[in-house]
């Protein structure tokens, strides 16, 4: 309820107060830009005291400080983090997929907040508009929604439902001819906290997906590239995703927390393990069992998946991009192969570019123990699918539980899954970002 009379900012560089020895004087500061390009987040301001002569005479200095602050980073939370809040979109065609995605939400006990046809105008993909994070000081915190210059139908979903008194907003816009897939944020991840050559990132490390050092690709526009640099406490990697159709980091990788020291796993997508599987069980004598059973209008055998050439040097292709990621990511986040479980996946290429041959499974959601991943409609050998049973041995260990949901028809055949049509915003990390050392 106080008045607070503007004093300094903008074009008001200089302000005179006179000093009366005895009450003190309070001044509040507000920041109003996060750190970008060209403004590194440090705000100086000098205070001087002088003396009064008589007049005519200038007053001569007696004192004089330096006072700087420092505008609180956004800081993007990872998957790993409890989650407060999920959001998805309600369109025409994903009625099913919806009832299944609220049933996982209330099972593990989270919100769940719908964006209506109304408000979304049949744009489906939640992740793609938007990615949080909060911004926090020493007394207080809050959310914020990085909104990407993607802007789809769902363009308005931030501002109109989002941004409020204590829940911030920021967006960088970018000349609509830059624009391209890689500017949606299923191409920007966080990892978990990571300590590399003895260096800490204790609020983990930004991924986004780019094109290969040697080529013209694309690449995450760089008004968008020079925010998340800027911010600086969560030292940003670049990745090869421009090898996909789509051209997200979320389709070939995701982290889900781990019970013990290390805290996390890196799921990787994984075209090798999944012929491996599918070898094994046609020496089973499972060779004739359907894949994409009722998905694809061709017969898709186990054999016939193997024995297929084309699908064979595309997928070999496919493992080789997602090696180089793997590498990258092992250097750069400090892992080894322990750390990293490979979920078996399939792509086919279009126009040189891939897509998922069936729902990609690492492109899931993580709700803390419970995962929401695409059901892949694998091999169905007794009455189990190969592919899932496979993924549930794998995440046991973690005491992590797994729901397979359908989304092929709305999501996979529009070259989607399960992570890119929901959102999650989650609690923040308990470190406190002015506690790191200096990068």
């Amino acid at each position: 309820d106080k008045v607070y009379t503007h004093v300094l900012g903008r074009e008001k560089l200089f302000y005179k107060a006179r000093y009366t020895g005895t009450s003190e004087l309070e001044f509040f500061v507000e920041g109003l830009h996060f750190p970008d390009e060209g403004f590194n987040g440090l705000v100086t301001i000098k205070a001087s005291l002088l003396e009064t002569q008589i007049e005519g005479i200038p007053e001569t200095p007696i004192f004089t400080d330096v006072v700087t602050f420092r505008i609180t980073p956004l800081i993007i939370t990872p998957s790993i983090l409890e989650p407060i809040e999920v959001y998805v979109c309600s369109v025409k065609d994903n009625y099913l997929f919806l009832k299944e995605i609220k049933n996982l939400v209330s099972e593990a006990k989270y919100k769940i907040q719908i964006c209506f046809e109304y408000v979304n105008r049949g744009d489906r993909w939640m992740q793609d508009e938007m990615e949080f994070g909060y911004i926090q000081a020493p007394h207080k915190s809050f959310p914020v929604v990085l909104d990407s210059p993607r802007d789809g139908e769902l363009k308005d979903f931030p501002i109109r439902e989002l941004l409020g008194p204590d829940f911030g907003y920021v967006t960088k816009v970018a000349a609509s001819s830059e624009v391209t897939s890689l500017d949606s944020f299923g191409n920007l991840e966080v990892s978990p906290p990571v300590t590399v050559a003895g260096k800490k990132y204790p609020l983990g490390r930004i991924l986004i997906g780019s094109s290969f050092p040697t080529s013209s690709g694309r690449r995450m526009t760089k008004v968008v590239r020079d925010f998340l640099y800027a911010q600086r406490v969560q030292s940003p990697i670049e990745l090869f995703a421009d090898w996909l159709l789509v051209g997200h980091v979320d389709e070939f990788m995701t982290f889900v927390p781990a019970p013990d020291q290390k805290g996390f796993r890196l799921l990787l997508a994984s075209p090798a393990t999944c012929f491996r599987i599918l070898q094994e069980k046609k020496h089973e004598g499972h060779g004739d069992v359907i894949m994409l059973q009722g998905l694809e209008t061709k017969r898709w055998t186990v054999t016939k998946v193997l024995s297929t050439d084309v699908i064979v040097q595309e997928n070999s292709y496919v493992q080789h991009c997602i090696d180089w990621n793997r590498d990258i990511l092992k250097r750069e986040l400090g892992l080894t192969e322990e750390d990293i479980i490979d979920i078996p996946a399939l792509f086919r290429l279009v126009n040189g570019q891939a897509v998922a041959f069936f729902p990609n499974m690492v492109n899931m959601i993580v709700l803390k123990k419970d995962l929401g991943i695409p059901k892949p409609y694998g091999p169905v050998i007794k009455v189990t699918c190969c592919l899932e049973d496979y993924v549930i041995e794998q995440m046991k260990p973690l005491d992590l539980r797994c729901t397979f949901i359908d989304d092929v028809v709305s999501y996979h055949k529009k070259l989607g899954e399960v992570h890119c049509g929901t959102n999650v915003r989650r609690k923040p990390f308990s470190f406190k970002w002015w506690q790191m050392e200096e990068p």
